[in-house]
């Protein structure tokens, strides 16, 4: 079919190796636009639903009705994208929104705090080794309490991916091959089945969606 997700830390290599798969297999790379979508469809601002969905929710986490409506418009939108077409997506929660669904590839991709600090620094030239990786284990924690308190599942459990990839001793180069390599199995080609599967599913959240924005009128 094939559609990969990205799941990484801050300044673990996401964008690079989404960018280096979309070279070798021709896919769309879809991340922020999931949620400028979702926004229009509801009506709102794209930049509050992105300070909602994506900050640590704190007043938020107590307001599950809006939560489960912002929650779900995404997830309709990115199935809509999946629908159209083979993508990768690197936004938030795309193992959890695609969760069984056939011809999804759930990657997770570890990157040593070492190497992230390096590339932090790039990008920030004032920021100290010490407080470069204060802020990212602060982001790694922030992060871990997002997914369990918007989905309810543990952001280090490797068993909710499919391909869990290590920096430490491979090249984002490595990984973009195995992953090239894996999703030219037939599991992961694009046919009707999978396709209705798909549509099933946006369906579903689509229905869901127009059920939870009904009770909040």
């Amino acid at each position: 079919m094939a559609i990969i997700t990205i799941s990484r830390g801050e300044m673990s290599g996401g964008e690079k190796l989404a960018s280096c798969l979309a070279d070798v297999l021709g896919y769309r790379v879809i991340a922020r636009e999931v949620l400028r979508e979702a926004a229009r469809s509801l009506g709102a601002s794209p930049e509050l639903l992105t300070v909602k969905y994506e900050s640590v929710p704190g007043l938020w986490a107590r307001l599950t009705h809006e939560r489960e409506i912002y929650t779900l418009a995404v997830q309709t939108v990115l199935l809509k994208y999946c629908i159209e077409d083979d993508l990768i997506y690197h936004g938030l929660a795309g193992r959890y929104f695609l969760s069984g669904l056939p011809g999804v590839l759930r990657t997770r991709l570890t990157t040593p705090m070492e190497i992230r600090v390096k590339a932090l620094r790039r990008v920030h030239h004032h920021m100290s080794q010490q407080s470069a990786e204060h802020f990212l284990k602060a982001q790694d924690r922030d992060h871990a309490r997002w997914v369990k308190i918007m989905y309810d599942i543990d952001s280090d459990d490797l068993s909710t991916f499919d391909l869990a990839l290590n920096l430490e001793a491979i090249s984002i180069d490595t990984v973009c091959a195995i992953i090239t390599e894996v999703v030219a199995e037939p599991a992961y080609q694009r046919t009707a089945e999978t396709v209705a599967a798909l549509e099933a599913r946006e369906s579903e959240c689509r229905a869901r969606l127009q059920e939870a924005l009904s009770k909040r009128d």
